[in-house]
């Protein structure tokens, strides 16, 4: 258990780093999201939306881990929405939940501009509500931070359970 343990936290580490290179690239475009749609070039809303996109990306991929870790098994038809609903459930005695009510409710933002994003052509993004959910980066990160900090750190009260314990 104590290996498998070490690799998830290692997994995780490895895209949080990821997501700290997104959210500093995203900085960048910080200052214009006080512009308006007709001040806002198409390519420039693209680049945010792939960052926005990139972002929830990152913290889909340690859900994912998290889940097969623990066994998840994710249907095939919601399975986003149902990936990131379970991540705020503690399932008592078997996993630490990962992230908080707040943080869900950030992320649920994010998840829906993903999918807008992958199903839709870069001219066709509405910048207003692009700029809500990427006002939600600093937060977003700086939760996401927090949040698999304390699951890692709970995690470590896993490695002294057996299998047949959990």
């Amino acid at each position: 258990m104590k290996a498998a343990t070490a690799l998830l936290k290692a997994d995780i580490q490895d895209e949080l780093s990821k997501l700290e290179k997104v959210y500093n690239e995203f900085k960048s475009f910080a200052p214009k999201l006080d512009l308006k749609d007709d001040e806002m070039g198409n390519y420039d809303k693209i680049v945010v939306g792939y960052l926005l996109h990139s972002f929830y990306n990152g913290c889909e991929n340690i859900f994912r881990s998290v889940a097969a870790f623990f066994e998840n098994d994710l249907g095939t038809g919601s399975w986003h929405k149902d990936l990131l609903r379970r991540m705020r459930l503690e399932i008592t005695g078997y996993r630490p939940r990962v992230i908080s009510d707040e943080l869900y409710a950030c992320l649920d933002d994010f998840r829906g501009f993903r999918h807008r994003f992958r199903h839709s052509y870069g001219f066709e993004l509405d910048w207003e509500r692009e700029k809500v959910v990427a006002r939600k980066m600093d937060k977003a990160f700086q939760l996401m931070q927090e949040e698999l900090t304390v699951f890692m750190s709970r995690l470590d009260s896993l490695d002294g359970l057996e299998a047949d314990d959990l």
